[in-house]
């Protein structure tokens, strides 16, 4: 057999190899029932009721990872929080759903979270609002956050005027440490001030 034909021959086998390894990698659970994910957070159910004093706070935003080489995921969320206010001090805990589907330029094997379980903490001086979330759990359990999520808004300090219809936005930018950027957009407005 010639020399040319067994380095074809030879060629043809690797690239079907790598083909077999990579439509299985594709479709096969690095995390399979029984086995869990050591970066993945798993609480419970958080309610986002208000407690007396409180407020509620809606915030709608998209989230993006914009890699260096390989495009860039984005998703939009819904967030509601119910803070609880006393003595100046704001608590409180709350969820995001996702209200699209994962948009990624590159196809991927990973699963995205659909829903953030969130804590919130703040204060209430003289009117203003200033509050943070961050994220205390996601499901379904294993899943990852491949936007930018859990890089941009618990870097986030929300200010806004504490009464019903206030409103602010955000957009923000923040390095991912590999070239490419983590981003969120977004508003906040505060639905209801429950009366004490």
């Amino acid at each position: 057999m010639p020399k040319a034909v067994k380095v074809l021959l030879w060629i043809g086998a690797f690239l079907a190899c790598a083909g077999v390894g990579a439509y299985v990698a594709a479709h096969t659970d690095p995390f399979p029932p029984g086995v869990d994910d050591p970066g993945a957070n798993s609480a419970g159910p958080v309610s986002t009721e208000v407690p007396s004093g409180g407020v509620v706070v809606l915030i709608d935003t998209r989230t993006s990872h914009d890699l260096y080489v390989g495009g860039r995921c984005a998703i939009s969320w819904r967030i509601e929080l119910g803070l609880g206010a006393a003595d100046g001090a704001v608590d409180g805990s709350g969820v995001a759903i996702a209200k699209s589907e994962l948009r990624c330029d590159e196809p991927t094997a990973q699963v995205q979270a659909d829903e953030l379980q969130l804590s919130a903490t703040g204060t209430i001086v003289d009117g203003e609002l200033h509050f943070r979330v961050d994220e205390t759990g996601r499901s379904p359990v294993g899943a990852q956050e491949l936007t930018g999520f859990a890089k941009t808004i618990p870097t986030l300090r929300f200010e806004l005027p504490a009464h019903e219809g206030a409103t602010a936005s955000f957009d923000v930018d923040v390095p991912d440490r590999d070239r490419g950027t983590y981003g969120a957009v977004g508003t906040v407005t505060v639905s209801s001030v429950p009366v004490s």
